[in-house]
């Protein structure tokens, strides 16, 4: 009997489900937090209730043996409530000896511990009952016709396969970089011919982390890096400077030794410090040298890593996974300061993508002389439902035009934005990612000066300081970015080259977050680029996620169409239905 694969990104924020058909396509792939409408889906089991039965129906090939795998093995799962009861041993000791300038630090790494090693419910075989349940229940609970196999791939392995099986490359060196997975942070693999082979050891429990030194610097700025508040960071950053005693006390934190990293041995104390600058700020721009001097230290400890990875296991190919692979500023200079010649990061490195890594890592099992079709597109979630689209239109009482010619609804749309309308543009099916890539997006014309502003205030409720990405058509990035590369996801950040045209997706240090779009993955959002070219002579088109500030990216008709009333969206496009707003 032919088998289908679902993937599980299990950890205990950021919940996501892949499919992947028996000829090891990903056919779906989605967070948990878009249909739950739940930012970060914190400790939502992966096999969500209401989310699972559907779509095994609609992807799953009928009366296939589903292959279910959770991103976490069942040795971390096993290690798991030991792990646990040594942290609460450790919490009690120190509170009776360590010196009270430590007692914050301690107890910061020890949550983190406990956050990282948290998967509940703790087993295997308990954290698929939600599918399982769903396939009895589809039988009448008389016996399956299909068999359900579980098991469960290690953290890392599957950020690696995520980044390998998402490249054409059949030779590279993939390292994933996070907070911790598995009592560690940083693991190297060769990509030798489609096959993953590990090279770096795993060793128990080192807390060494620049993702987690990356946390504490979004606190101590006055954010949360539980909500994924890192970004704010990286936004705040261009907006300050370098700060040598900050600096000077920071940096040892975490410190690269070849391969490895290792905390200080006054990593409490200086930790201890960091922790309570959160308490000195009375706005989050007074914190912009902080996020200016820690972004520095990443980027710098990236580098030393990474080139330290070189020196040793050599490659010209960088694929990058981990939750750490989300900074773009970094990633945009990594080229430049390590000995790699190209680099890839997946749409989705962080743990949502694993769902993708642990499925393809089932399939790759199952086909161990086979490598999976490369997963290029990141439109992998759900799409719009047309009836609910009749339903808004039909009770309402909204008005939509109907352009069901691409060429007519790209021209109109690209007039509303050279008018200075922000758009809500929705399309086909949603990214697979943090990122909006265009088909769920707010659009605007860049040129504005003051268009960032307008959103802020108007649509996303959120900070003035936080930046907004410019798409390009991928044929003329080089036109605007020095030292261009490729960046379908949004994953790099470049230096403008050119920066009068289009001040409103200019960050404050003269750089972008940009998107290179292609007619291949999506032709529809290249035709609107290349219409909104034709009127304006500017290849580009201001694009952020589609949602206000603490809410994940909309999910569904209504969630646009809420939106679209409770903010200052101007238009609104539910696939070839055009909605604008009549000011009386």
């Amino acid at each position: 009997m032919a088998r289908n694969y679902i993937g599980f990104a299990s950890s205990q924020h950021d919940s996501a489900i892949a499919i992947v058909n028996a000829a090891g396509e990903v056919v779906f792939a989605e967070a948990n937090e878009r249909s739950l409408k739940n930012k970060r889906a914190w400790n939502v089991p992966p096999d969500a209730m209401a989310r699972i039965g559907p779509l095994v129906e609609t992807y799953c090939d009928p009366d296939s043996d589903l292959v279910a795998s959770l991103s976490w093995s069942g040795r971390g799962l096993r290690w798991s409530p030991w792990i646990h009861r040594l942290v609460r041993w450790k919490e009690r000791f120190q509170r009776a000896f360590s010196p009270p300038e430590e007692r914050a630090a301690h107890h910061y790494s020890n949550q983190n511990i406990r956050q990282s090693m948290y998967k509940a419910p703790q087993g295997v075989p308990d954290m698929m009952l939600n599918l399982e349940y769903r396939l009895r229940e589809a039988d009448g609970f008389f016996s399956s016709r299909r068999q359900l196999h579980r098991g469960g791939w290690e953290h890392h392995l599957c950020h690696a396969a995520t980044a390998c099986y998402t490249t054409a490359d059949t030779d590279a060196i993939s390292v994933v970089i996070d907070g911790m997975g598995e009592g560690v942070s940083v693991s190297c693999y060769a990509l030798q011919g489609g096959e993953i082979v590990p090279l770096s050891r795993k060793p128990f429990l080192n807390m060494a982390s620049i993702g987690l030194f990356y946390g504490a610097v979004c606190w101590a700025c006055g954010f949360d890096p539980l909500l994924g508040e890192e970004w704010k960071v990286m936004g705040l950053a261009s907006l300050g400077q370098m700060d040598p005693a900050l600096y000077e006390w920071m940096r040892p934190m975490v410190q690269v030794r070849g391969t490895e990293l290792r905390q200080s041995r006054d990593h409490a104390r200086r930790l201890n410090r960091l922790l309570e600058l959160r308490k000195t700020w009375s706005s989050p721009e007074e914190a912009a040298d902080l996020a200016h001097t820690g972004q520095a230290i990443f980027v710098e400890l990236v580098g030393e890593l990474l080139t330290g990875i070189h020196q040793r296991w050599g490659g010209e190919r960088l694929l990058l996974g981990g939750g750490c692979a989300l900074n773009s500023s970094c990633n945009g200079v990594l080229l430049e300061r390590t000995p790699y010649r190209s680099l890839h990061v997946p749409m989705a490195p962080g743990d949502d993508g694993n769902a993708i890594g642990a499925a393809l890592l089932a399939w790759k099992s199952d086909h161990p002389r086979q490598r999976p079709p490369v997963c290029r597109s990141p439109y992998l979630g759900s799409e719009l439902s047309g009836e609910a689209i009749a339903r808004v239109c039909r009770l309402g009482g909204l008005e939509a035009e109907v352009l069901s010619s691409q060429d007519r609804l790209v021209e109109q749309v690209a007039s509303l934005l050279a008018e200075g309308c922000l758009v809500g543009w929705v399309q086909g099916r949603a990214e697979f990612g943090p990122r909006a890539l265009g088909n769920r997006s707010i659009l605007a014309d860049p040129r504005d000066p003051a268009v960032k502003d307008r959103i802020n205030q108007r649509v996303k409720f959120r900070e003035e300081f936080r930046p907004f990405a410019p798409s390009v058509l991928h044929e003329r990035g080089a036109d605007y970015f020095e030292n261009y590369q490729f960046s379908p996801y949004m994953e790099r950040t470049l230096r403008f080259a050119r920066t009068e045209e289009v001040p409103g997706v200019v960050h404050r240090d003269g750089t972008g977050r940009l998107q290179s779009v292609t007619a291949d993955l999506n032709p529809r959002f290249h035709a609107l680029i290349e219409a909104f070219e034709r009127k304006t002579g500017v290849p580009m088109l201001l694009n952020t996620s589609l949602n206000v500030m603490g809410r994940p990216i909309v999910h569904d008709v209504e969630d646009a169409v809420a939106l679209f009333f409770t903010s200052g969206l101007d238009a609104l496009v539910l696939d070839d239905h055009l909605f604008v707003k009549r000011i009386s």
